[in-house]
């Protein structure tokens, strides 16, 4: 039987990754109609997960876990592509920018990433795979909280017409919440007990059951439809090609998706256009196709993109461009338009060399129920961002890091100290 007892580090990263959903909302005070600096700057610019990140990475280099050698495990090409991508990355500030700070910020934002990446892998490799379901219980429960703040923020507050879409607790824009939807769904599945020969408790069922079908309440209830279709996307990835898993995740992802739709039709709604599952129809939004305006923003964006084709526009300065149908929008809900809009052909053919080998490098092992899920949510957020912001904000991205490092890490022993370093 594996070993389900946490040390005082892991109970740390556990802890430090589950309430990050509640943090977004308590550090800002992001409560009520006043948006002071703090607020929107804190909010804004998703202070909170990268603060997450640098203390994980903290612990992690407490723990013996140096990113030096981390670094060193990655494949040749990816170390050469990475540092010449940043010098491309600077390459719009010679040319010209709306922002110049934007430019330093996010690549100052992208390098927490990548070195969180990095130590999360190595730290969630000493996690059994009893412990890696603890893991994700606690960060199903952190959305369920979330879920309760935003509900008792009404007592405090009750927004009124355009405020239901940009005054929503932790976040700049309701349809965000999908990033909690999917990591709360896929984390509840990873949480699961294995079965076995014996068939898990009800009661073993119960919680995880409750926290996915409370994940899919909320994106009901705030019309989310990205989150419902990456979701179920992942869902379909992992049933088509994992059969061992098919039977137990069909059934527990069915509940929950009709418990959750009939929780939203029970709890009231807003009185917003942007809320409840009928915004699920087609006719929802007069004047609106189903993309929501996201085929007229592709294409015009994809324009702008042949007239700085080489390095782009540079990173973060989306806003700034002079878009005729979507002005003051912060990404182009593509991750693909967004890497090429911003360092252009010639950058996103060196992300696309720094990571392909990376992949290359994983090796599939579909021996539990937790790795199935965290696969899930890997493939999820991946259709999540192909017409949304999931690899634009910091929380999925986070979210994204932890996911792999679940489905991939090896269970492993501690490593002894690189004394090289």
């Amino acid at each position: 039987m594996q070993q389900s007892k946490l040390t005082a580090s892991q109970i740390g990263i556990i802890f430090a990754i589950a309430v990050c959903p509640v943090f977004m909302t308590i550090l800002p005070w992001d409560f009520g109609s006043y948006l002071s600096f703090y607020r929107g700057f804190v909010v804004g610019m998703s202070i909170t997960p990268t603060l997450v990140q640098l203390i994980i990475i903290v612990v992690a280099m407490e723990n013996d876990v140096s990113i030096f050698r981390e670094w060193r495990r990655l494949p040749r090409i990816t170390r050469i592509s990475l540092p010449v991508l940043t010098a491309v990355c600077t390459i719009p500030l010679i040319m010209g920018v709306e922002a110049p700070i934007r430019i330093p910020i996010a690549m100052i934002a992208f390098l927490v990433h990548i070195i969180f990446a990095l130590t999360i892998f190595e730290l969630v490799a000493r996690f059994s795979i009893a412990q890696r379901r603890i893991l994700a219980r606690w960060i199903a429960i952190g959305v369920f909280a979330y879920c309760a703040i935003w509900g008792l923020s009404f007592l405090y507050f009750i927004p009124v017409g355009d405020q239901w879409k940009t005054h929503v607790p932790g976040v700049t824009n309701v349809r965000w919440v999908g990033f909690f939807v999917v990591s709360g769904f896929f984390m509840a599945l990873a949480s699961l007990p294995e079965g076995g020969e014996e068939r898990p408790k009800t009661s073993q069922m119960a919680l995880p059951l409750a926290l996915a079908s409370v994940a899919i309440f909320l994106a009901f209830w705030s019309g989310s439809r990205g989150a419902i279709f990456a979701t179920s996307s992942g869902i379909g990835l992992i049933v088509l090609f994992v059969p061992r898993y098919r039977t137990q995740i069909f059934k527990f992802a069915a509940a929950a998706m009709i418990l959750g739709a009939i929780a939203s039709v029970i709890v009231p709604i807003p009185p917003y256009y942007a809320y409840g599952i009928f915004r699920f129809s087609p006719i929802s939004e007069p004047g609106q196709d189903l993309s929501s305006g996201r085929i007229a923003m592709w294409i015009e964006v994809a324009g702008k993109v042949f007239e700085r084709p080489i390095v782009g526009w540079g990173l973060d300065q989306f806003q700034l461009i002079d878009f005729k149908g979507f002005p003051d929008y912060r990404q182009p809900h593509n991750v693909i338009l967004q890497a090429l809009i911003s360092i252009g052909f010639l950058g996103s053919a060196l992300l696309a060399a720094a990571m392909l080998p990376v992949v290359k490098m994983v090796k599939l092992n579909f021996d539990s129920l937790n790795r199935v899920a965290a696969v899930g949510l890997v493939l999820a957020t991946l259709v999540y961002s192909l017409h949304d912001a999931a690899l634009y904000y910091n929380y999925p991205l986070m979210m994204l890091a932890v996911a792999a490092a679940m489905a991939f890490a090896p269970v492993r022993p501690p490593a002894a100290p690189d004394r090289s370093d």
